[in-house]
């Protein structure tokens, strides 16, 4: 769907009220209180009332945009160019864009969009060859605040390299399964599939083996460096392969990982330019998100409304 389409689709807010009720109707809507899905609509309050207690549901009660003040045409159009876009905006082009007064409302709508970005990715497992690393982020961690607002002096001197503050681990995992067509020694001898990124607080082998056991399904085959915290893989995953791999043959061992991990950095870089250290979690869903999908014929703005329907956003 492209803007044109977007507009012809949604020229005003009775439009998209319209659409969002007609998706949550599809969907189903059940009482919080009693579990009832019978149901009457009230026009007028943008309400449902369960026939059995009388309890009114509101059009976006439970869904993505809940105790939102954003009207829903501006959630609907800030979805579109989040999902529609092969790459990403910032909270500021948005907010160009938009002609919003006020940055923070975008930014944390935004931020909602890809936590259930993430939440929806978390449904799936990956399967099949896969291909695991890890790799450091560079972030921004933002001062603390006193009562009065003033940023607080922080006492800890900055690490330089691999171990600075700045630093941000990630465990990232492509599936790849051979690909014994390709003849081209200058392409990828492989095929890649989908992938997750997780922020961890430590890469040791308790905590990779609990995330990947989460991530990946059992009869995987894994396929890694020979990095020390990979060592108990064969604890999750029915067959582990560690190579020894060494650096000027790192993208032909493990291609699709490392293409993956260069491309999301750029992207952070060129349009992020800084991501705080609280967030790099969410950036990361949408990058995934939208890189699974990247071969999906059908139009992912309703995709991302169901998902929206369905879940909140916390």
């Amino acid at each position: 769907m492209n803007l044109l389409d977007f507009n012809s689709r949604f020229p005003d807010e009775a439009s998209c009220r319209a659409y969002l009720r007609e998706k949550r109707e599809q969907e189903g809507i059940s009482c919080e209180k009693c579990g009832c899905t019978e149901y009457h609509w009230y026009a007028k309050q943008f309400q449902w009332e369960c026939t059995q207690c009388k309890t009114r549901i509101s059009l976006r009660a439970g869904t993505l945009m809940e105790k939102s003040h954003i009207p829903l045409r501006v959630w609907f159009i800030i979805i579109h160019l989040m999902t529609s876009t092969k790459k990403a905006f910032s909270a500021l082009e948005m907010q160009r864009q938009i002609g919003l007064k006020y940055y923070e409302p975008v930014w944390y709508a935004m931020q909602k969009i890809r936590c259930q970005m993430g939440k929806r990715d978390n449904r799936y497992q990956l399967q099949g060859d896969i291909e695991i690393d890890d790799a450091f982020y560079e972030v921004v961690d933002l001062p603390e605040k006193d009562r009065l607002g003033n940023k607080k002096p922080k006492d800890e001197k900055l690490k330089p390299g691999r171990g600075s503050q700045r630093q941000m681990k990630v465990l990232v995992m492509v599936e790849s399964k051979p690909n014994t067509l390709q003849k081209n020694p200058n392409k990828k001898n492989r095929i890649m599939g989908f992938a997750k990124m997780i922020v961890m607080d430590d890469l040791n082998s308790v905590g990779i083996n609990y995330e990947v056991n989460k991530a990946i399904n059992p009869t995987s085959l894994v396929i890694s460096d020979g990095y020390k915290g990979y060592a108990g893989l064969n604890e999750v995953v029915s067959k582990h392969n560690a190579m020894v791999v060494p650096q000027t043959e790192a993208h032909k061992k493990l291609p699709w990982v490392h293409t993956v991990i260069a491309n999301s950095k750029r992207l952070f870089l060129g349009v992020h330019h800084s991501i705080g250290k609280d967030y790099l979690q969410s950036y990361l869903n949408e990058f995934c998100y939208k890189l699974n999908r990247r071969k999906f014929t059908d139009d992912l703005f309703d995709r991302m409304i169901v998902a929206g329907v369905n879940d909140t956003w916390y």
